[in-house]
């Protein structure tokens, strides 16, 4: 933004954020209400404040389930500032099981509202690909997947 010194130090701030010094995020985070959330390689989906242009040393929550190979690239649905759902996919098995979508409660990721693995072979996806996002459209989820394209929604009545 104009002052920009290739030779000093513009680092603003270093946090610790993967399991690993180096070489663990691959995907971008996402922001909602003040809570930037990251879920790095072989980690769990952690959410860090974000207050006065600087992030919580330490993550204020937590998910319970770690996704090995690359982590995961979280999606968020709400109504505006409240009922925040952070969607997540564990690709860990990529190429030769299933996806599983996660739901977790965007103010407190130590609650997972829905999996996809819960429902027996009802909602289970198809073959894990590699970087997949979810994408939320229209009051549904879509997941990509090495052989299909599988959407969840609210089930009628």
């Amino acid at each position: 933004m104009g002052n920009f010194a290739p030779d000093s130090n513009n680092v603003i701030q270093t946090v610790q954020i993967g399991v690993r010094q180096f070489d663990n995020i691959f995907s971008t985070p996402v922001y909602w209400n003040g809570f930037l959330y990251f879920h790095c390689d072989g980690d769990t989906l952690k959410a860090y404040s974000w207050s006065n242009g600087l992030l919580s040393t330490a993550p204020v929550s937590s998910s319970t389930a770690v996704f090995g190979m690359h982590g995961a690239t979280a999606s968020l649905s709400a109504n505006g500032t409240t009922n925040g759902i952070i969607w997540d996919v564990d690709n860990s098995n990529y190429g030769t099981a299933p996806a599983v979508l996660h739901a977790y409660d965007a103010t407190n990721l130590a609650t997972e509202l829905y999996n996809s693995s819960q429902a027996g072979t009802r909602d289970v996806a198809g073959i894990a690909l590699k970087l997949t996002v979810p994408t939320i459209a229209g009051g549904k989820v879509f997941v990509g997947t090495s052989n299909e394209l599988d959407i969840y929604g609210l089930l009628a009545p």
